[in-house]
């Protein structure tokens, strides 16, 4: 075959499959950022959060661009970067569930004294709209939020069981089934509402007082478990720049890669026995 039609043939194919893996690359990419960003905004919503979910894409772009290139001149090792592109890419999500569990905290430190002021107002002869926009004209969110979502569905036209419902759905916290089971019941079958939602609120406070006593209890040993487990990254990312001639083996050889894995299995194990020991259910 003639040498120059060879390589013709060889620039062609390459460039066909150089063509075919960007069209991939961006239909890839297109995918998942339809993904990232629906999920973003649902999660953004869901905290009432007004960011663009988009531009938190093109944060996320960006920095699995620029933090990977910044480790590898660093480190001069693929390990680095490769832990830096997951960090980037599960840092919005990790961030969503820690903003939501602070959320859903505060919501439920706020129930009790909500459930005072709503059975307080119903005493006082309001009717249990008008004593619904009372607290949420006196309560800071998120709790005024989420009852503000429920007074104008009821006003679509919605009625109040199902709104009480959908919030439950929406927050899925054990307090606030108890709270929507409490008033569905008592709207159903009748009684004094304002004596059983002053119940309630003595018993989810007295639940409180005690989930805050046992998580002072338990910080210490919180505390150590995130000592003893970053201690061993914090000493292998230093020794990596005092001693790098000994401790590269770990990471361009077999046995480096299974003591690596040794340790990571060790970690999660290790983290698992102590997130078991100081998590009490009440």
């Amino acid at each position: 075959m003639n040498p120059d039609l060879l390589v013709i043939l060889v620039g062609a194919a390459a460039l066909i499959a150089t063509l075919l893996l960007v069209r991939a690359s961006v239909s890839g990419l297109s995918a998942y950022r339809q993904r990232f960003t629906e999920k973003s905004a649902a999660s953004l919503r869901e905290s009432f959060l007004f960011i663009d979910a988009e531009r938190v894409f093109v944060f996320v772009v960006i920095g699995a661009l620029v933090v990977p290139g910044a480790l590898w001149l660093l480190t001069d090792s693929y390990v680095a970067p490769a832990g830096g592109l997951v960090a980037v890419i599960t840092l919005p999500r990790l961030a969503y569930a820690l903003i939501r569990r602070r959320r859903r905290h505060r919501l439920v430190l706020q129930l009790p004294d909500a459930l005072t002021m709503l059975a307080s107002a119903m005493r006082a002869g309001t009717s249990l709209q008008t004593a619904l926009d009372i607290v949420i004209t006196e309560t800071p969110a998120p709790l005024a939020q989420e009852l503000g979502i429920v007074v104008r569905e009821q006003r679509l036209g919605v009625a109040l069981e199902d709104a009480l419902e959908s919030m439950a759905r929406r927050l899925k916290l054990e307090d606030v089934d108890l709270i929507v089971a409490a008033m569905t019941i008592a709207k159903q079958v009748g009684g004094n509402l304002a004596e059983t939602l002053e119940r309630l609120s003595a018993t989810l406070r007295s639940k409180a007082i005690m989930e805050g006593k046992i998580r002072a209890l338990t910080s210490q040993g919180k505390l150590q478990g995130w000592i003893v487990g970053a201690l061993p990254l914090f000493l292998g990312f230093i020794l990596w720049f005092m001693e790098h001639d000994a401790m590269k083996p770990l990471v361009t050889t077999w046995w480096g890669w299974v003591v690596v894995g040794v340790i990571v299995i060790m970690e999660v194990v290790g983290a698992f026995l102590i997130k078991k020991i100081v998590t009490i259910d009440i």
